[in-house]
């Protein structure tokens, strides 16, 4: 009889599996901080607040309370007690209705999973599930499930839920008070209720306790003083800490039961009334909104994420995550060019650059100023932000090699060909996320080595050097003295402020305001502008980026101090001649010193300063067969390179000049031939039939050296201007091929073949 009931199981058992899924109800995604803190809680599609508990972090002294309470036999019994069973029909039948029960946990559980009116048989289903149950799953795996599934009130499902709701804490530290109250209330969830009928409940907790002291379960002293507890007097509320970036989280991590993240709470709500307090400021400017993102180098986790003043206003666009929203970051991706030119040889931050008109086949960048500066160093054309520097440097790196140092270094936005993207790129011809961003410029604090930002805890960082350490120190160097004058320098003089490296920028059409900022451990980047991409003239990363970023680096570094220079000899100073920044020759009267990358930079012998032979008395420049007369006198100059040459004399500017050669000298001597610019070869141009040709000439324009005298050019053969190198010419032109060549005085010539159509 025995083997036929036990077989029979087996056999209803294969035919009425137990239906697991039910076991494992959708609960909601708990996103804490990184100390664990309860952030915010996603609820699952049936709006349960059903928060999952994993078995080992459930208070062991609610696993004894529950136990002792509900089934002491839980652990030796096969899914029902027989024992029980008995006791509790004598004792229905001696009072003549239904006094005790004797549902195990696991019939329990059956029963949550299966709910069915109390009858006979539906007890004998609970009974098979049970056994079901005990069959398949262990001890500790039932218990985890029952805590998860007992129902609190309302939508409160769960141990884990009603831990944080009721008592505002984790189900791991859970007091003997507490865990009575939770063992009570699932017997009646209205009845029990703590808020609505405190009497009961109290009633209901201290029973179990009186049964736990009966038992011997824990001390007397330790029941005693915990029947003196209040009940909770309210329900928590939902937690809505650091939206944004909880919607981050989620998206990233997916709906699991509960993730850590990197976020300092502490500093996170601090950042959020700092952001604010600036936003209110703004507002009064036309300026809706403002994101901030607050990085720890060294682990790379987002310690700060505020994509907005307030996540609940509409009408600012305040649910949008602007800390994670593509915008174009406008001058923040210059100091990444110069990297990149350092370690590929051409640059250091003493090198001479030119900030003057230039014109790349039709593509003319400007200064947000429209002023322009002539030559100057890297470094000023950084802490200026100079514009035509920063375009000319990346034509000299490449397009696609920049491209490629910033795709590695986490840019992931750059979706794009690099001819789409062209020199506009070094201006910010590009949309890029702040936190993406800010993560770049922890590279340069990080010795180079690029490595993935994470908001959740434990992720594993994936590390590519981007920049080799000396290139990055240099390039960190010099945006710790950057200056703007148009921003009120007060900050520099506080006390708190820390040392600082920074960069700010603005965006085409006025509709974006950066400033990014590195000090001590932490990489600060802020966005200011408006949501709807509405400009606004005038914005400007300095004066309404900045403020916030000082104030965000005094809260999360202070005292912070910037990296040291890296270990080893990869930087030295060199000696080169201070007029051409290049290899001192022997006629360079005037040195300096600047710092170089060791095995990396190229410099070549200075061409600028020369000297050349005069004759005493007439004062005529002296060459060829002509150097053997007598009373010829040495003479050292200093020259400047032919194309800024031209934008001195173009703007009034002093020009060095070399004596005219002596015209009885025949032979033509070195020097720099001209070189056209305009027309350009690679650019057809368009001829409008609807306007004379009068109206349509080309400008003739071309660098030359001082000594070039009057250019004289030709087109298709043909004389058709002649003029100094700073006068303007132009020519009238027809549909087709052309070739157009100039010579100066001196028989050099240059020549390029250009298309009209």
């Amino acid at each position: 009889m025995v083997l036929f009931l036990i077989a029979s199981f087996f056999a209803l058992d294969l035919l009425f599996p137990f239906p697991e899924h039910k076991l494992h109800p959708p609960v909601a995604s708990v996103v804490n901080d990184r100390e664990g803190k309860v952030l915010r809680i996603f609820l699952p599609p049936d709006g349960a607040r059903r928060m999952h508990a994993d078995f080992e972090k459930i208070s062991p002294v609610l696993k004894k309370t529950l136990l002792a309470s509900e089934d002491q036999w839980f652990e030796y019994h096969p899914g029902i007690n027989p024992v029980s069973i008995v006791r509790a029909a004598i004792a229905n039948i001696a009072a003549g209705r239904v006094v005790s029960g004797a549902s195990t946990i696991p019939m329990q559980i059956a029963r949550m999973a299966e709910p069915k009116k109390r009858t006979l048989g539906s007890k004998t289903i609970e009974a098979f599930r049970a056994l079901q149950l005990k069959l398949h799953h262990s001890n500790d795996e039932l218990l985890e499930i029952y805590l998860n599934m007992l129902p609190y009130g309302g939508n409160i499902v769960g141990v884990a839920a009603a831990s944080h709701f009721y008592f505002g804490h984790g189900v791991d530290n859970l007091s003997l008070g507490e865990s009575a109250l939770l063992t009570t209330i699932p017997r009646g969830p209205v009845f029990y209720d703590p808020l609505r009928n405190p009497r009961q409940a109290k009633e209901g907790r201290d029973r179990v306790m009186h049964q736990l002291a009966k038992k011997g379960v824990f001390p007397q002293d330790e029941i005693e003083r915990n029947m003196k507890l209040p009940l909770p007097d309210s329900i928590k509320a939902v937690p809505l800490g650091a939206p944004h970036f909880c919607r981050m989280v989620l998206e990233r991590n997916g709906r699991v039961p509960e993730t850590k993240t990197t976020l300092d709470s502490d500093l996170q709500q601090a950042a959020q009334e700092m952001l604010k307090t600036h936003v209110a400021r703004l507002r009064g400017d036309d300026i809706d909104n403002a994101a901030c993102v607050i990085i720890h180098i060294p682990s790379r986790e987002i310690r700060a994420l505020v994509g907005s003043a307030d996540f609940f206003e509409k009408r600012f666009g305040g649910a949008i995550n602007l800390a994670n929203t593509k915008r174009s970051p406008g001058s923040t991706l210059k100091p990444f060019i110069y990297g990149l030119a350092f370690d590929q040889g051409k640059l250091v931050p003493g090198t001479f650059v030119y900030d003057i008109p230039v014109d790349y086949a039709g593509y003319s960048p400007e200064n947000y100023d429209r002023i322009y500066h002539g030559q100057v160093t890297v470094r000023q054309a950084l802490a200026k932000s100079l514009n035509i520097p920063a375009v000319t440097s990346l034509a000299g790196t490449g397009v696609a090699e920049f491209i490629d140092l910033l795709q590695k270094g986490g840019i992931s936005t750059l979706d794009k060909k690099p001819m789409e993207y062209g020199l506009p790129l070094a201006l910010g011809g590009c949309e890029i996320k702040l936190t993406e961003l800010t993560n770049l410029y922890a590279t340069l604090a990080d010795g180079g080595k690029s490595k993935t930002f994470s908001a959740i805890s434990g992720k594993a960082n994936v590390e590519k050097e981007i920049l080799s350490p000396q290139a990055s120190w240099l390039v960190l160097e010099m945006l710790s003295s950057v200056t703007r004058p148009e921003m009120n320098e007060t900050w520099m003089l506080t006390r708190d402020m820390p040392e600082a490296a920074w960069k700010t920028g603005t965006s085409f059409g006025h509709r974006d305001a950066w400033a990014v900022g590195i000090s001590g451990d932490y990489a600060i980047g802020v966005w200011v502008g408006n949501p709807d991409g509405r400009p606004r003239k005038g914005i400007s990363g300095a004066v309404h980026a900045g403020p916030l970023l000082f104030d965000l680096l005094r809260l999360a570094a202070p005292g912070g101090k910037l990296p040291k220079p890296p270990e080893g000899s990869g930087i030295s100073e060199v000696e080169v001649c201070a007029h051409s920044r290049q290899l001192p020759g022997p006629f360079c009267t005037e040195r300096t010193d600047i710092r170089t990358l060791s095995g990396k930079t190229r410099l070549h012998p200075c061409e600028e300063c020369r000297q050349i032979f005069v004759d005493g008395k007439s004062g005529y420049r002296i060459s060829g067969e002509c150097l053997g007369r007598k009373g010829i006198k040495t003479k050292i100059i200093r020259t400047i390179p032919a194309k800024l040459a031209r934008w001195r004399a173009e703007n009034n500017l002093e020009v060095p000049h070399l004596p005219p050669l002596a015209p009885d000298c025949g032979l033509i001597p070195a020097g720099v031939a001209p070189k056209i610019i305009s027309p350009a070869s690679g650019t057809p141009y368009l001829l409008r039939k609807d306007t004379p040709l009068k109206f349509q000439q080309i400008a003739l324009k071309a660098e030359a050296g001082p000594d070039s005298g009057t250019l004289h050019w030709f087109l298709d053969g043909r004389l058709v201007a002649r003029g100094k190198f700073n006068e303007k010419l132009f020519t009238e032109i027809n549909a087709g091929k052309h070739r157009i060549s100039v010579s100066d005085e001196l028989g050099r010539v240059d020549a390029l073949e250009f298309e009209v159509r």
